[in-house]
Formats: structure tokens, sequence, C-alpha cells
């Protein structure tokens, strides 16, 4: 017994001087040099990449560019805004999950409502 608590400290010891050394070290991200500032001649316009990232969105959705660009033109500056807000839960149809956990949820309360009236549901194989 007491040679299995000598053992113990012999390793935990160097590993736990190993995890402090390295937990007081730089960590190579933050002591890389920052790239050098450059002025842009402009600024973006946010309207135009907004625009930008919604037409490629749509584009991934399987609209042609043409398509894409007549849509954005039919929406007024604030609902693209929107848009482009929500452009990650932008897809091209239903989610297959939600279909089913509301198809779940009717059948199980069809099935309390048919407890709770007296009729039994009874389920065979």
């Amino acid at each position: 017994m007491a040679r299995r608590l000598l053992v113990r400290p012999r390793i935990v010891l160097p590993i736990l001087a190993w995890a402090l050394v390295l937990g007081a070290l730089p960590h190579l991200a933050g002591a890389a040099p920052l790239p050098p500032a450059t002025a842009s001649p402009a600024a973006p316009d946010p309207a135009a990449l907004e625009a930008r990232l919604v037409a490629a969105r749509l584009v991934t959705l399987g609209l042609s560019a043409e398509e894409a660009t007549a849509r954005l033109e039919t929406l007024s500056h604030a609902e693209r805004h929107a848009l482009a807000q929500r452009l990650d839960e932008l897809d091209a149809g239903g989610s297959p999950a939600a279909a089913l956990a509301i198809a779940i949820i009717v059948g199980l309360l069809v099935v309390l409502i048919l407890e709770l009236m007296g009729r039994r549901v009874i389920s065979r194989p």
C-alpha cells in the first residue's frame, strides 16, 4: 500500500509541473505579429456586401445568377438587410426533422385525447 502511494507522486508531480509550464507560455497565435495596416481607398458598402452574400446563397440553393439578382431587385433595402441577417436560416425547402417532429407530436396528442375520452389505444405489431 505504501509503495502505491509513492508511485503516484512520481507520476503526478512531473505532469503537473509540465502543465503549469505550458500554461505559462504564450500562445503562438497571441505572439504572431499583426499585418501592416494599409489604408483602403474606400470602405465597402454594407448594402452591396449584403446583396452579394444573399445572391451567392441563392445561387448555392439552385437559382441562376440572373434569377437571384432579379429576386433581390424586387426586395426593399430593409427586406434585403433582414434576409442577410438571417442568411444561415435560408434553406431551399422545409426541414425534414421539423416535419417529423410535428407528425410525432400530433400523433401523441391524438393518442392522449383518445385516452382521456376513455377509448383504449392498442398497438399491435
